[in-house]
């Protein structure tokens, strides 16, 4: 279920078919569909299971609140909650302070379903008219779920998180060159973190392999190596294969997955 933006669909079937059950007669419709298109109001609609179900206008007032134009809702999905469901969701997103409309008496009940305040105005043409407001009261997200990191952080977080004890070549590892033996462990990490996989290669010296190196391809397809300045001494890489590193010790990788949760604020 999603709210999808309507701009320059205003002639689609499906959308002209919703605009239809709002505003009733072609030229109705088509008038409407104009007032769109100018930009005038912002169409705006709601799918359930891929399919369009509802729509409605939006437009910013001078007050800055948010006032709905011509709710509709597919006559098979009606009484099913499809409408309340895009009012719910345009107050989701919506950055005001309230959601306005005015209505008749036959669309009355549906603004107070959609817990909006009712409030009698002046009638029109001999008819009852209705001002509806509600109020959007936001939230703030809490710690643990809005905290974020960068990729720069995660990666300070790793290198400020290797040691000996974490290297597959801990006589080898010093802080002079910190990511020796680190490969194994922090592709591993930025898998569990990230997604993705691990790419594994050979690394080539005068025509020899002389060891294997582990860095990630991420769900884009962007190569991430966090490890690669280990090789002081030059060298090649063989094409890389998607695999499992040998040396990834669960030890290894578990002490340096706990040391970069806590250096990010303990996230999972």
């Amino acid at each position: 279920m999603a709210l999808v933006d309507l701009r320059g669909r205003e002639d689609e079937p499906a959308v002209r078919a919703l605009l239809a059950c709002a505003h009733g007669s072609a030229p109705s419709v088509d008038r409407a569909a104009a007032r769109y298109r100018t930009g005038e109001w912002v169409l705006i609609g709601w799918e359930e299971g891929g399919a369009l179900v509802a729509c409605a206008g939006v437009e910013r007032g001078a007050s800055g609140d948010i006032a709905m134009r011509s709710v509709a809702v597919a006559p098979e999905r009606r009484g099913q909650g499809s409408g309340r469901a895009l009012v719910d969701a345009v107050a989701g997103a919506a950055t005001a302070r309230r959601l306005v409309a005015e209505t008749d008496e036959d669309a009355v009940g549906f603004y107070r379903n959609c817990g909006f305040s009712v409030e009698r105005i002046e009638p029109r043409a001999g008819r009852a008219r209705f001002r509806c407001a509600r109020t959007i009261e936001p939230r703030a997200g809490s710690t643990a779920a809005v905290s974020a990191f960068t990729l720069g952080e995660l990666e300070r977080a790793i290198e400020e998180s290797w040691g000996a004890d974490t290297s597959d070549d801990p006589g080898e590892w010093s802080e002079v060159n910190p990511a020796r033996g680190q490969c194994a462990v922090t592709s591993v990490l930025v898998r569990d973190l990230l997604g993705g996989e691990i790419l594994i290669a050979g690394v080539l010296r005068d025509g020899e392999r002389v060891e294997r190196h582990a860095w990630n391809r991420l769900p884009s397809g962007l190569s991430l190596d966090l490890t690669r300045s280990q090789f002081r001494g030059g060298g090649e890489l063989e094409e890389p294969e998607a695999g499992e590193p040998i040396l990834a010790d669960r030890v290894r990788c578990e002490l340096l997955a706990e040391r970069v949760r806590a250096r990010l604020g303990g996230v999972t």
